[in-house]
Protein backbone atom coordinates (compact mmCIF):
# COMPACT_ATOMS: atom_id res chain seq x y z
CA UNK A 1 0.00 0.00 0.00
CA UNK A 2 0.94 3.55 -0.74
CA UNK A 3 0.91 6.67 1.46
CA UNK A 4 1.31 9.95 0.69
CA UNK A 5 3.41 12.18 2.82
CA UNK A 6 2.42 16.63 2.40
CA UNK A 7 5.36 18.60 3.06
CA UNK A 8 4.57 21.02 6.02
CA UNK A 9 5.57 24.30 5.06
CA UNK A 10 6.76 26.92 8.34
CA UNK A 11 8.33 29.41 7.61
CA UNK A 12 10.82 31.64 9.06
CA UNK A 13 12.12 35.42 9.25
CA UNK A 14 15.40 35.84 8.42
CA UNK A 15 16.25 38.22 11.11
CA UNK A 16 16.07 35.01 12.92
CA UNK A 17 18.23 32.90 11.25
CA UNK A 18 20.95 35.39 11.05
CA UNK A 19 20.71 35.50 14.81
CA UNK A 20 21.27 32.53 15.73
CA UNK A 21 24.46 32.35 13.51
CA UNK A 22 25.45 34.80 15.69
CA UNK A 23 24.49 32.84 18.81
CA UNK A 24 21.17 33.53 20.18
CA UNK A 25 19.23 30.58 20.96
CA UNK A 26 16.77 32.08 23.31
CA UNK A 27 13.73 31.22 21.70
CA UNK A 28 14.56 27.57 21.82
CA UNK A 29 11.23 25.62 23.83
CA UNK A 30 12.08 25.65 27.40
CA UNK A 31 12.81 22.36 28.03
CA UNK A 32 14.58 20.92 24.61
CA UNK A 33 17.63 18.82 24.90
CA UNK A 34 20.25 21.25 23.58
CA UNK A 35 23.85 19.64 23.33
CA UNK A 36 26.89 22.31 23.38
CA UNK A 37 27.58 21.23 19.82
CA UNK A 38 24.54 23.37 19.13
CA UNK A 39 26.22 26.59 20.32
CA UNK A 40 29.26 25.48 18.57
CA UNK A 41 28.05 25.33 15.29
CA UNK A 42 26.48 28.22 14.64
CA UNK A 43 25.61 27.31 10.63
CA UNK A 44 24.34 23.85 11.87
CA UNK A 45 20.73 22.89 13.47
CA UNK A 46 18.53 25.98 13.09
CA UNK A 47 16.07 23.90 10.83
CA UNK A 48 15.72 21.27 13.49
CA UNK A 49 15.00 23.69 16.32
CA UNK A 50 13.00 25.84 14.34
CA UNK A 51 10.82 22.95 13.48
CA UNK A 52 10.80 21.76 16.82
CA UNK A 53 9.22 25.37 18.33
CA UNK A 54 7.13 25.33 15.40
CA UNK A 55 5.49 21.89 16.49
CA UNK A 56 5.83 22.56 20.30
CA UNK A 57 3.32 25.52 19.58
CA UNK A 58 1.02 22.82 18.10
CA UNK A 59 1.33 20.81 21.53
CA UNK A 60 4.23 18.45 20.74
CA UNK A 61 7.44 18.06 22.70
CA UNK A 62 10.46 16.18 21.25
CA UNK A 63 14.06 15.70 20.31
CA UNK A 64 16.39 16.49 17.68
CA UNK A 65 18.67 13.91 19.46
CA UNK A 66 17.49 10.78 19.55
CA UNK A 67 18.34 7.28 18.28
CA UNK A 68 16.16 4.64 16.62
CA UNK A 69 19.45 2.12 16.31
CA UNK A 70 22.33 0.76 18.29
CA UNK A 71 24.98 3.76 17.02
CA UNK A 72 26.80 5.98 19.34
CA UNK A 73 25.36 4.34 22.13
CA UNK A 74 28.36 5.98 24.08
CA UNK A 75 27.79 9.44 23.18
CA UNK A 76 25.41 10.77 26.20
CA UNK A 77 23.87 14.05 23.62
CA UNK A 78 21.58 11.06 22.39
CA UNK A 79 20.74 9.57 26.13
CA UNK A 80 17.67 11.27 26.49
CA UNK A 81 16.25 10.66 23.30
CA UNK A 82 16.94 7.01 23.75
CA UNK A 83 15.05 7.14 27.11
CA UNK A 84 12.03 9.25 25.12
CA UNK A 85 12.29 6.24 22.37
CA UNK A 86 11.82 3.45 24.86
CA UNK A 87 8.86 5.37 26.62
CA UNK A 88 6.90 5.89 23.68
CA UNK A 89 7.53 3.27 20.72
CA UNK A 90 6.70 -0.36 21.75
CA UNK A 91 9.79 -2.50 22.72
CA UNK A 92 9.05 -4.96 20.37
CA UNK A 93 8.43 -3.37 17.39
CA UNK A 94 11.86 -1.38 18.18
CA UNK A 95 13.40 -4.82 18.07
CA UNK A 96 12.56 -5.73 14.64
CA UNK A 97 13.73 -2.07 13.13
CA UNK A 98 16.85 -2.01 14.66
CA UNK A 99 17.54 -5.24 13.29
CA UNK A 100 16.02 -4.55 9.71
CA UNK A 101 18.09 -1.64 9.82
CA UNK A 102 21.47 -3.03 11.98
CA UNK A 103 23.43 -2.31 8.78
CA UNK A 104 22.13 1.30 7.79
CA UNK A 105 23.08 4.43 9.75
CA UNK A 106 21.98 6.99 7.02
CA UNK A 107 18.25 8.14 6.90
CA UNK A 108 16.81 8.86 10.33
CA UNK A 109 14.32 11.38 10.70
CA UNK A 110 15.73 14.87 12.23
CA UNK A 111 12.81 14.69 15.18
CA UNK A 112 11.31 12.77 17.47
CA UNK A 113 8.00 14.46 18.58
CA UNK A 114 5.78 13.10 21.06
CA UNK A 115 2.33 14.15 23.05
CA UNK A 116 0.84 13.28 26.61
CA UNK A 117 -1.35 11.04 25.32
CA UNK A 118 1.08 8.39 23.65
CA UNK A 119 0.95 10.04 20.08
CA UNK A 120 4.68 9.63 18.04
CA UNK A 121 5.63 11.59 15.09
CA UNK A 122 9.08 11.31 13.30
CA UNK A 123 9.63 14.40 10.93
CA UNK A 124 11.96 15.20 8.24
CA UNK A 125 13.17 18.77 7.71
CA UNK A 126 14.18 20.65 5.11
CA UNK A 127 15.47 23.70 4.08
CA UNK A 128 16.67 25.79 1.36
CA UNK A 129 18.12 23.76 -1.61
CA UNK A 130 18.30 20.17 0.43
CA UNK A 131 16.17 17.44 -0.49
CA UNK A 132 15.17 14.00 0.58
CA UNK A 133 17.33 11.21 0.02
CA UNK A 134 15.85 7.71 -0.82
CA UNK A 135 17.40 6.94 2.43
CA UNK A 136 15.28 8.88 4.27
CA UNK A 137 11.88 7.81 2.52
CA UNK A 138 13.08 4.25 2.87
CA UNK A 139 14.01 4.96 6.82
CA UNK A 140 10.32 6.82 7.00
CA UNK A 141 8.66 4.07 5.11
CA UNK A 142 10.11 1.56 7.61
CA UNK A 143 9.03 3.84 10.61
CA UNK A 144 5.65 3.85 9.36
CA UNK A 145 5.14 0.64 8.92
CA UNK A 146 7.04 -1.51 11.50
CA UNK A 147 7.23 0.97 14.35
CA UNK A 148 3.47 1.98 13.40
CA UNK A 149 4.47 5.80 13.80
CA UNK A 150 3.32 8.94 11.97
CA UNK A 151 5.99 10.23 9.68
CA UNK A 152 6.25 13.92 8.16
CA UNK A 153 8.01 15.93 6.14
CA UNK A 154 9.08 19.54 7.12
CA UNK A 155 10.05 22.37 4.69
CA UNK A 156 11.43 25.88 5.86
CA UNK A 157 11.12 28.40 3.75
CA UNK A 158 12.23 31.78 4.34
CA UNK A 159 9.78 34.64 4.57
CA UNK A 160 8.46 36.29 1.67
CA UNK A 161 9.27 33.38 -0.56
CA UNK A 162 7.34 31.15 -2.77
CA UNK A 163 7.19 27.66 -1.97
CA UNK A 164 4.95 24.73 -3.15
CA UNK A 165 4.83 21.78 -0.96
CA UNK A 166 6.07 18.74 -2.85
CA UNK A 167 4.22 15.13 -1.55
CA UNK A 168 6.19 11.80 -1.41
CA UNK A 169 4.75 8.40 -1.87
CA UNK A 170 6.10 6.12 0.95
CA UNK A 171 5.46 2.04 0.74
CA UNK A 172 3.53 0.87 3.86
CA UNK A 173 2.19 -2.32 5.27
CA UNK A 174 0.75 -2.57 8.32
CA UNK A 175 1.99 -4.87 10.64
CA UNK A 176 -0.42 -5.87 13.51
CA UNK A 177 0.65 -6.08 16.95
CA UNK A 178 -0.13 -10.22 16.97
CA UNK A 179 2.63 -10.49 14.46
CA UNK A 180 5.50 -8.55 16.42
CA UNK A 181 4.21 -11.05 19.78
CA UNK A 182 5.23 -13.92 17.98
CA UNK A 183 8.34 -12.52 16.98
CA UNK A 184 10.99 -13.40 19.41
Amino acid sequence: MKHTIIETVFTYPKSLLTAWKEGDKSWIPQGAFVPQDVFNQPNYHFGEYYALAQFAELGWKGSAFYALGDWELNNSKYDEGRSLIAQYINSERLAVFKALRKELLAGEPDLFLYKDDGSVLFVEVKKESDRISKAQIDCLSQIKSILDCQVGVVYLAEEEKDYTPKSYEIDYIALPDSWFNKVQ
